[in-house]
């Protein structure tokens, strides 16, 4: 039991000495990073931004494995000098330094695989940088690393489950890192007033549900800022107005939050707004006047245009 609860700490250790070395690299580089996820099968570091450049991008994933390797190289010369074994590999008996040294070892080298979440996909993505542009390159990493993923869910289903589990993680993980690298793209450098609507329908307070319900005819707004005589009250919806008794006025359905302003950055201020918005929309108002409305769809029919080619990272 002791034992166990041990081997858990160390191993755990070295994924955040592994997670801790990308955090480092990238912090040197101009990249943030936002949170660490620790997972059986390793860690995730997730970054605010991406690397301003392919040779960023290498960088920052290679650390990650040269870091498991070198915890192997070390605890192999402290093995070797206790004149413990160290073949054959094994990660569930024999001497616990000894079961570290291949634990670091398999870390390492799965990490190198050539798939997203994992390093060796940001490895592939800087590598295929030097031919492409990044999207393209993102897109042609996020297309191997689910080939793998299948590969390994087809070898665990006649070998291990264990590789079932890897695979879907693999496979979801560059489906996901695909998509953020899509949306950052087009919406890099945008703002709010690049997207929005422009002066929107705006609802007294006092509206009654029936007058509403017919403005939904008329409109194909989806959703509403509501302004009284002390100004913005907050924001109500189509289906909201919809699923309401007919006694109620619009200032019983209000929806309190924020508004944005026309210069905000659509992609690090705007989109998570929008996105855990209850009516999925924001108003945008400046100097204390409705201007605009954001709303989701706005945003994904932006991210899903056919966009002009992306300029390339710096570097090489």
């Amino acid at each position: 039991m002791v034992g166990g609860l041990i081997w858990l700490v160390l191993i755990f250790t070295c994924v955040v000495i592994h997670e801790l070395a990308h955090s480092l690299v990238a912090r040197r580089r101009g990249a943030l990073v936002r949170e660490i996820v620790l997972l059986p099968i390793g860690g995730v570091s997730r970054l605010e931004n991406l690397p301003e450049s392919p040779r960023d991008e290498l960088a920052i994933a290679i650390v990650g494995p040269a870091a498991s390797v070198a915890l192997a190289v070390v605890g192999a010369l402290v093995v070797v000098g206790l004149r413990q074994p160290l073949l054959p590999p094994d990660l569930y008996g024999g001497p616990l330094l000894a079961r570290l040294v291949w634990f670091n070892l398999v870390i390492g080298a799965f990490n190198l695989l050539p798939a997203f979440p994992l390093d060796g996909g940001r490895v592939l993505r800087a590598l295929l940088e030097r031919r492409y542009d990044l999207e393209r390159a993102t897109h042609v990493a996020a297309k191997v690393g689910r080939g793998l993923a299948l590969a390994l869910i087809a070898i665990g289903v006649f070998a291990n489950l264990w590789f079932v589990f890897i695979g879907v993680f693999v496979y979801f993980g560059a489906s996901a890192e695909e998509a953020a690298t899509v949306v950052h793209l087009r919406l890099r450098d945008a703002v709010v007033a690049d997207v929005m609507l422009l002066d929107p329908l705006v609802l007294d307070p006092a509206t009654g549900i029936a007058d509403l319900r017919l403005l939904l005819r008329t409109s194909a707004q989806g959703a509403f800022p509501v302004v009284g005589p002390r100004g913005y009250e907050g924001m109500i919806d189509a289906a909201t107005i919809e699923g309401t008794f007919l006694d109620r006025v619009a200032a019983d359905l209000v929806v309190e939050q924020p508004t944005l302003s026309p210069t905000a950055d659509l992609e690090t201020e705007a989109l998570a707004l929008v996105e855990t918005s209850p009516v999925h929309a924001v108003a945008v108002a400046e100097q204390g006047r409705i201007v605009g409305l954001l709303r989701r769809d706005d945003i994904r029919r932006r991210v899903g245009s056919p966009s002009r080619r992306p300029p390339a990272r710096s570097g090489d």
